[in-house]
Order: C-alpha cells, then structure tokens, then sequence
C-alpha cells in the first residue's frame, strides 16, 4: 500500500481509538457517579441502621428497666401478700381457739340455762300455786267488798272524826255515834252536836271511813234549836270531789254523789 493510505489508516484507527477511550472514560465515570451513588446510598442504609439500631437498644432499655420494676414491684407486693397471709394464718388460728373457748362456753351455758331453767321452772311452779292462793283470796274479799258496797247503810257509823280546830268541850266523838236531839238539849251532859272552837274562815270537820265504799250521799243533821245559818257556805267534799255547799239554813242537808 502506499504511505499516504496507511497513515490515514492509522490516524483514522487513533481518531476510532481516541472515541473508543473517551467513551470508555464515559462509561467509567458514568459507573464510577453510580458507584458513588450506591455508596452514597449504603451509607444513608448504614445511619438509618444505626439510628434504628440506636431507637431498638432503647427501646430494649425502657423495657428492659420497666419489666425490672415491675419485677420489683411484684416482689414487694408479693412479699406484703405472704406477711398478711402469715397474719392472716395466725389471726385464723387465734379464731379457731376463740371458737373453741366459745363453744366450750356455750356448752357450759347451755348447762347452767338448763339447771336454771328448771330453777326458775320450780319457782314458777310455786309462785303459780302462791298466785293461784292469792287470787282466790282476793276473789272472796272482792266478793265480800261488792257485798259491803252494794249495801245502803250508814257508813260513817263510829268512824273516826276530826277537825282542825277543836272545841275542848263539843269534840268530834259525837259527829258519828248515831244519836242526835230532837230539840234541844235539857243538861250540857246530854250533848249530841260537834263545833270548832272559833269562826275562823278555813273550819274544817272531815271523817275517816277507813276503807273504800261506795258512797250514794252524804247526809249532815244540823243543830235543831238554834244556829243553823252559821253552816251556810259550808263546802261537802268526798275525798276530793266536791258534791254541793250548804246554801240555806235548815236542820237536814242531803248530797247526793252522781
């Protein structure tokens, strides 16, 4: 061949050459900026990683300090149960004692109730018979009173008598003896009337039966032969009832109990 055509040979082979290298130089960098981009990348994986990594070893340590605590927690509180168990254990022991020291009381009451039942059984007995007695005592003095109060007779007949302002010669003895004067009186010795010794405004004469009756009236014989108006304004009491007052002067006066 001639030089001419093998020189453009070869400078058309180094101009083919020199593209091929600068495109392998293209390629290399283009691999070379995607090698820098994967590295980029790894380290980007490798700090999340880490930070990962970092957020799990304290989330392991919370866990970690709070199963620890809660360990503990559980332990005290477990440790509190066995002591209120232990003295819960003794508190049943001291209640299974009591209960049997109850129990043997009971039993020991049960028998005193029983000895003193019968006790009070006999003295119920007794006092049955003792009541049974009374009460027919008391039936024939109840029979024996409603014959009294059903008679109408004079019940002041010889009661005692008194008033609160006496008189040393017409005493009270007189008031209820049953004997009165007609008319008037002939000797001094043949006195059948009482008066006070004075006229003083609170004069009282009161008699005392003694028991309980049935009064129907009281009947009051005045002085026949002189001073009868001094008996006005008289106020007639049974017990504390007041029946009437003596509003005129006359020999008789009559109240009747309603």
């Amino acid at each position: 061949r001639r030089p001419q055509t093998v020189l453009e040979d070869v400078v058309q082979t180094f101009f083919q050459m020199r593209e091929e290298a600068v495109r392998v130089r293209e390629e290399a960098q283009l691999i070379r900026e995607e090698g820098y981009e994967a590295l980029r990348k790894a380290y980007e994986v490798k700090e999340s990683a880490n930070e990962d990594r970092d957020e799990i070893q304290t989330l392991l340590i919370d866990t970690l300090t709070l199963l620890k605590n809660q360990i503990l927690s559980s332990n005290l509180y477990i440790q509190e149960m066995k002591t209120a168990l232990t003295g819960i254990s003794s508190r049943m022991e001291s209640l299974e004692e009591s209960i049997g020291e109850i129990e043997q009381n009971q039993i020991e009451l049960d028998r005193k109730m029983g000895e003193e039942s019968e006790k009070v059984d006999k003295k119920m007995e007794d006092q049955s018979e003792k009541v049974d007695a009374s009460l027919a005592v008391i039936e024939t003095v109840n029979s024996r009173l409603q014959a009294w109060m059903s008679e109408v007779r004079l019940i002041s007949l010889f009661k005692m008598a008194d008033q609160n302002n006496p008189h040393s010669t017409y005493g009270t003895g007189v008031l209820t003896d049953g004997q009165f004067m007609m008319s008037h009186q002939v000797h001094s010795e043949m006195r059948t009337h009482s008066h006070t010794a004075s006229a003083i405004v609170d004069n009282k004469i009161w008699i005392t039966l003694g028991g309980l009756f049935r009064i129907h009236r009281v009947h009051i014989w005045n002085y026949r032969n002189c001073c009868q108006d001094q008996l006005v304004g008289t106020h007639v009491y049974a017990d504390e009832i007041l029946l009437g007052t003596v509003i005129q002067a006359k020999s008789f006066h009559d109240f009747l109990v309603t």
